[in-house]
């Protein structure tokens, strides 16, 4: 219903009732990209469509996902055995700002916790085996916000940075361990590359409360799946405590990915983009 009914309403923040859905997307283009990579799985593809199973779907992209992941990391100097975060805040100023202050004090307590020396574990880590990965988007007005941000609040620990050129940020999800991502096309693509990650979500409490009345979640894998996969972060939620449980939820679990990975695997073909939708048309 949510999807279907005629009348739009707008809030204050500029959110649309009901909403766009923009997952579908994220999802194909994702998928694509493995497939041309350097994984083995171009026969699967065609000028203008996927070959998908609905039974075996997960074991094939994950011999992709796994060659794309040793070659970028290979070629970032980073071990094997790091512990790798990815980010992306949004294309967007308000997207970006809601989230980056948080993020970045959630990752830093995340590895004071777990990282040596800080952390109370004989056998933590040291800072170093610790990356975080920020995406941004090439020109855009989130890009811009973040680089001025982080040129006055330094960031914990390594960072690299990826863009959407030659299709970086997918590489990037594919060699990552957890993300945190600002819901959109990137949480579907992060599906697709079988990244555990948190959204984030600048929503007020009304809104929120419609869209759980009618979908019960907001993101679109999520309602794609009917279950709550990708834990949603909303409003005060996405505060840097919850952020730093959330990446600790994920490390101190190594089967964690691949639960995920389970439960994704029966769903995502059903969120690929089968044709072009007509939004002007109800």
């Amino acid at each position: 219903m949510h999807y279907t009914v005629p009348l739009k309403t707008e809030t204050a923040d500029g959110f649309q009732f009901p909403s766009e859905f923009v997952g579908q997307y994220g999802v194909y283009e994702a998928v694509k990209h493995i497939y041309s990579s350097n994984s083995g799985l171009s026969n699967l593809l065609r000028d203008e469509s996927l070959m998908v199973s609905q039974r075996y779907f997960a074991a094939d992209l994950e011999k992709g996902i796994e060659n794309i992941r040793s070659t970028f990391r290979e070629e970032h100097g980073i071990s094997d055995t790091a512990q790798v975060i990815f980010y992306a805040p949004g294309n967007e100023v308000s997207e970006a700002e809601f989230g980056v202050e948080n993020v970045r004090k959630g990752v830093k307590e995340f590895l004071m916790k777990y990282s040596a020396p800080t952390s109370l574990s004989p056998k933590a880590s040291p800072m170093d085996n610790f990356v975080t990965i920020i995406s941004l988007h090439e020109g855009s007005d989130g890009a811009r916000y973040i680089r001025d941000y982080l040129k006055e609040n330094a960031w914990t620990g390594k960072v690299i940075f990826v863009s959407n050129v030659d299709n970086q940020h997918y590489d990037a999800m594919c060699a990552s361990d957890m993300g945190i991502v600002y819901d959109g096309q990137m949480a579907s693509s992060a599906v697709a590359c079988h990244l555990p990650t948190m959204n984030l979500l600048k929503m007020r409490m009304h809104h929120q409360w419609y869209h759980d009345l009618f979908n019960r979640w907001w993101s679109d894998m999520n309602i794609v799946a009917n279950n709550n996969i990708s834990p949603e972060l909303i409003g005060g939620e996405a505060w840097f405590g919850k952020i730093a449980d959330s990446l600790a939820e994920i490390y101190v679990n190594p089967s964690a990915r691949y639960q995920r990975i389970e439960k994704w695997d029966a769903s995502l073909h059903e969120a690929m983009s089968y044709k072009k939708l007509d939004r002007s048309e109800v």
